[in-house]
């Protein structure tokens, strides 16, 4: 296959897979949240909640995916990538056509694992590390740490984005959308952001979401779209999910925008999500989440995500949710082994698109002969390499001092103050 037939099957792909849309087609209905909350103000018991999903038909997609696939080389590994690629939309297909059974839940767990999988063939999980969070934080907790309690519409969010993204992409810029339509409070692709309209924003959320939504997850979907010989790189699949949501919550910690509420959110959807996957139904998670300090509102939407493409009894979950802690760890070991392998050339092919990170070592010789070009916008932590470098040196530092010494040191010191 010649480049030309190449970049024509990129294109045709892209206008496949435009409208498959899995988080929307897989959400529980608007209208059942206010439902929920008019009954259980109501009666004070668990009401019953009951839902259809729609059905959809997309075996000529994936056919047509598949007929693409047949052309494609072993050995080129732009052409590897697409084929993978290819997999994960087919899998994304299966996983819509299996709503709300169990097959949805062994697709997700395929595509986007499981809290209790262990990190880099060692002893410890994710949910391992969000369990050690979740116990942790009240060690964290201190009066000087109360937020400021103000909040912001998602108009005067927008208005910010809107000025902060342009700055930096300029006619590239996205979209920034208000809509019912989505359970999470953002939601970014190439050329558009969706916020969702009813939220209350807080201060910290402002730079989470911009460094978060924009600039990362725009800004990879607008590099990779500008790839002239591999514009699939603009979108993003479940296998590159895992590797986006972490680098995107990497760059929170890099930027200083993680703070401990964030942390801790993320750190009990994990744990809600094997709760989930071992049979919780919506009301335990619900509840799980309210008596680990999430409001009402927040609660319901944090246990409904975890059991969308299922329903409110249980038995059904998709694992998304899980991959933000461990995709985390994994860009932030990844960008750890850079420094210290002197590699830090491949942390640059994280930007030029969306992809998994195996998929930097598949790359690297494409990169090295221009097929993969120079990503056309980086993020502005990203500019300053020497200040990340002195922060992941220090952190490299740190994970050898052993706190439980440092823990005896202190207690003495107060013990003998005490006395």
């Amino acid at each position: 296959m010649g480049n030309k037939d190449f970049i024509v099957m990129n294109q045709k792909i892209i206008k496949i897979v435009q409208s498959l849309g899995i988080l929307d087609k897989i959400s529980w209905p608007a209208q059942l949240e206010q439902e929920f909350f008019r009954k259980i103000n109501k009666s004070g018991n668990k009401p019953i909640l009951k839902f259809h999903y729609q059905k959809y038909d997309l075996s000529g997609s994936k056919k047509e995916l598949q007929r693409l696939k047949i052309n494609l080389s072993k050995e080129n590994p732009l052409h590897i990538y697409t084929s993978l690629l290819i997999d994960s939309y087919c899998k994304s297909i299966d996983m819509i056509h299996a709503i709300g059974s169990q097959q949805f839940q062994e697709i997700s767990i395929e595509e986007y694992g499981k809290p209790t999988h262990l990190l880099f063939q060692g002893k410890y999980s994710h949910l391992d590390t969000a369990k050690s969070f979740v116990k942790s934080f009240s060690d964290y907790e201190h009066p000087y740490m109360i937020e400021d309690g103000q909040t912001y519409s998602a108009l005067e969010l927008k208005k910010y984005l809107v000025k902060e993204s342009r700055k930096v992409f300029g006619k590239f810029s996205p979209k920034i959308i208000l809509t019912h339509e989505i359970t999470a409070k953002a939601a970014a692709g190439k050329s558009r952001v969706r916020l969702r309209e009813n939220a209350l924003f807080s201060t910290y959320d402002f730079k989470q979401l911009l460094v978060h939504e924009i600039m990362t997850h725009s800004l990879t979907a607008i590099n990779g779209s500008l790839q002239s010989q591999l514009p699939v790189l603009g979108l993003g699949s479940p296998r590159t999910t895992k590797t986006q949501e972490g680098l995107a919550t990497f760059s929170e910690i890099i930027t200083g925008s993680l703070d401990l509420t964030r942390l801790k959110r993320l750190s009990l959807r994990v744990v809600a999500l094997d709760m989930a996957l071992n049979g919780a139904d919506f009301y335990d998670l619900y509840f799980y989440f309210l008596s680990n300090g999430q409001d009402k509102k927040e609660s319901y939407l944090s246990a409904s995500r975890i059991l969308r493409g299922g329903y409110p009894k249980g038995g059904i979950a998709f694992t998304k949710d899980g991959v933000y802690l461990e995709g985390l760890i994994r860009v932030h070991s990844f960008f750890r082994w850079a420094f210290k392998t002197k590699n830090l050339d491949l942390t640059h092919l994280l930007f030029c698109g969306r992809l998994d990170i195996n998929d930097i070592f598949l790359f690297k010789s494409a990169y090295e002969n221009g097929l993969i070009e120079p990503p056309k916008f980086l993020p502005t932590w990203y500019d300053r390499i020497d200040l990340l470098a002195g922060k992941m040196a220090f952190s490299l530092i740190l994970n050898d001092i052993d706190l439980d010494s440092v823990d005896n040191h202190y207690s003495n010191k107060i013990n003998k103050v005490a006395a």
